[in-house]
């Protein structure tokens, strides 16, 4: 709803969504290597006894969810100003 709604005109709609799906794809392929890494660091160095990477993924979904309560309740039409 977000991306629909955050398209400058209709016609750079298609190339939006195509960019949101594109950052989203590469996130998807990152994460888990990025995840696993890390917890592959925390058992080998002793961080937390291994748990680091659940201090880390808290931290990042609480940072997410503080921006994501900062959106707009209603998005806005192309129509508006």
């Amino acid at each position: 709803m977000y991306i629909s709604s955050a398209a400058p005109n209709k016609r750079s709609l298609g190339t939006l969504n195509g960019l949101a799906q594109s950052v989203a794809s590469v996130q998807r392929a990152i994460a888990p290597a990025a995840a696993g890494s890390l917890f592959a660091f925390s058992v080998t160095n002793n961080v937390l006894g291994g748990n680091f990477v659940y201090v880390v993924m808290f931290t990042l979904v609480g940072i997410g969810l503080y921006f994501a309560a900062k959106f707009p309740k209603r998005g806005w039409t192309h129509g508006e100003k």
